[in-house]
């Protein structure tokens, strides 16, 4: 398993946690999901513990895990 360290671009708070982490906090992508045509990045914390989050999150301008077969289209046109 290749897991893609990527950097957030904006700042974002974990649902669970209730924690915030701030723009240019490396995170491990886990997992790209598609739900609702929206792609969506399962991620692990550099602090530990993981959450989904939106793909603009990150500052990756193309798909992260590009081997995996659930990237598609939209992130590199969104990207």
């Amino acid at each position: 398993m290749v897991i893609q360290i990527a950097t957030l671009a904006k700042i974002v708070r974990d649902p669970r946690s209730s924690e915030v982490h701030v723009p240019k906090e490396r995170v491990a992508i886990l997992a790209v999901i598609q739900n609702l045509n929206r792609t969506l990045l399962k991620v692990r914390w550099e602090a530990g513990g993981d959450c989904v989050i939106f793909r603009d999150d990150v500052g990756e301008k193309r798909c992260p895990l590009s081997d995996s077969q659930r990237c598609d289209a939209s992130f590199h046109a969104n990207g």
